[in-house]
């Protein structure tokens, strides 16, 4: 006497839960281990009941090698020691079998039948392959979901033909194809199954418009994710003994591979979908997948948020920038984006007055009066006369020449001190007397005079204030302009450097 029975209508009530479908999974990952080159899969109802007759059939060179292994639970089996193989418990037959009213399996080794009076076995022998044939209670709307979940399998590339009710099941081409270590499931020299890694070769597919996004175990569907594309592993996947979960941790690591993989294929909308943030929530998220998926979410054009230079940061939104604040991402969100150097701090991109003063004070390099050509001399005076009509008081210029320093120009109300960086502006800026571009410098600059904040109303009336002064000074005394216009060389429009970076 054994140790212990299973009761076969006890076990037909926990399966129920997985749906019907799994029974076809099982028997087509059953031929799809072995050597064969067409599997056949009918389903049909059974007319006047709620049952349908399952027939499976394939051409495996040795058909089934053991008929013990379909009614004896936890056998060993020898695909425990293949990973790239499904199986690992011995265990599916005999989980199609609880759910059968009836069934026969018939083998190139003999046959055997499951009826409600036991089981009994026939020397009848298949020339080629095995037969799988039962009848499973099905209600008509169980079978219209079977018929569905069936067309979602992926069948194994190259020779393998897989039929459903005569139709063939058509072969998918994945978007890409790439290989990764991935934890597996592998039999040691005893038997035990150990957990290990092992590179994989992972398939990732697009989903079909009715298909939901899910976890493959080699063309079987395992469970869905709910996230953007089907993964197909090509090797044994960690499942629970009933195959119905997957560790959370090996899914996150799945997250992670796919968007480095496949980041650049996505859509601005996907970039910010749950599973790109979990995925960037992850070290091993790459430099590339972090700043795409922060292109998404905030903008090409961003700066973090600098907590040392407030008015930076209110300096980079009047500059079109958008700033990221400290709470918008995880602690593992900010550390991937610092190494991929994917943001910089506001202070490091648009540095206040106070910043940019302090820095000239240890890096500018002046670029001497006796240095300066006619048109840095003609700018200069320009500017000179301009603060005194506008402002109504005497303005310092300097000129210096420091790639260091991130600005085109600033001014320090403090000091009345006007500094042009050559650097960025280029000596074609100085070149062609008073343009627009000169006009609208000094006014953004005249502007702090008002305030240096960017986004207050003080800075705003400011610049109004200053641009009818100008319009004013234009319209009443057009000669004042007259010494400070280059009529030969100046352009018709802008010079170029629209829209400068000044502080």
């Amino acid at each position: 006497m054994g140790w212990f029975e299973v009761d076969k209508e006890g076990l037909a009530q926990i399966l129920e839960r997985r749906g019907k479908a799994f029974v076809v999974f099982e028997l087509l990952q059953n031929a799809w281990d072995e050597n064969v080159t067409s599997v056949e899969v009918s389903l049909d109802p059974v007319p006047g009941r709620p049952a349908a007759r399952l027939i499976v059939v394939d051409d495996a060179p040795e058909g089934f090698k053991d008929l013990k292994d379909a009614y004896t639970l936890f056998a060993p089996s020898g695909k425990k020691a293949a990973p790239e193989k499904r199986g690992r418990f011995n265990l599916g037959e005999k989980l199609v079998l609880a759910l059968c009213e009836n069934a026969e399996i018939a083998s190139m080794t003999g046959t055997v039948r499951f009826t409600r009076e036991g089981r009994r076995h026939s020397r009848r022998r298949r020339f080629r392959g095995s037969r799988f044939a039962g009848i499973l209670p099905m209600t008509r709307e169980e079978f219209q979901e079977v018929c569905r979940c069936v067309q979602t399998v992926i069948p194994p590339p190259g020779r393998v033909h897989t039929f459903f009710n005569g139709e063939p099941i058509p072969h998918r081409e994945p978007l890409r194809q790439f290989v990764a270590p991935l934890p597996t499931e592998i039999a040691d020299e005893e038997g035990r199954l150990r957990r290990t890694t092992r590179t994989a070769t992972i398939s990732v597919y697009e989903p079909f418009p009715d298909e939901e996004p899910t976890l493959y175990e080699m063309g079987i569907p395992i469970v869905p994710t709910g996230e953007r594309f089907h993964v197909d592993v090509g090797q044994k996947v960690p499942l629970s003994l009933c195959r119905e979960g997957v560790p959370p941790a090996y899914l996150q690591t799945l997250r992670v591979l796919v968007l480095n993989e496949l980041h650049a294929l996505l859509p601005k909308e996907e970039l910010t979908a749950a599973w790109v943030n979990d995925a960037t929530d992850d070290k091993r998220c790459s430099p590339e997948a972090v700043r795409r998926f922060l292109d998404a979410k905030f903008g090409e054009k961003r700066v973090v948020y600098d907590p040392s230079d407030a008015e930076a940061n209110k300096l980079a939104v009047s500059k079109g920038y958008q700033v990221i604040p400290g709470g918008a991402l995880s602690k593992r969100q900010w550390e991937n984006v610092k190494t991929a150097r994917a943001a910089l701090p506001a202070g490091q991109v648009t540095p206040s007055q106070k910043t940019v003063a302090a820095d000239e004070e240890h890096k500018a390099k002046g670029v001497s009066p006796s240095r300066w050509t006619d048109g840095m001399k003609r700018i200069v005076a320009y500017s000179e006369a301009l603060a005194e009509e506008l402002l109504g008081f005497p303005v310092t210029f300097r000129i210096t020449d420091d790639p260091g320093l991130g600005y085109y120009a600033t001014y320090t109300p403090e000091d009345r001190l006007l500094r042009f960086n050559l650097h960025h502006l280029k000596r074609d800026f100085f070149e062609h007397g008073a343009t627009e571009d000169v006009n609208e410098l000094l006014i953004h600059e005249f502007g702090h005079h008002y305030s240096l904040d960017h986004l207050s109303s003080e800075y705003h009336d400011g610049l109004c204030r200053l641009g009818a002064q100008l319009a004013r000074l234009a319209l009443e005394q057009p000669n004042f302009f007259a010494p400070f216009i280059d009529r030969a060389s100046a352009p018709s429009a802008a010079t170029g450097i629209a829209a400068p970076s000044s502080r």
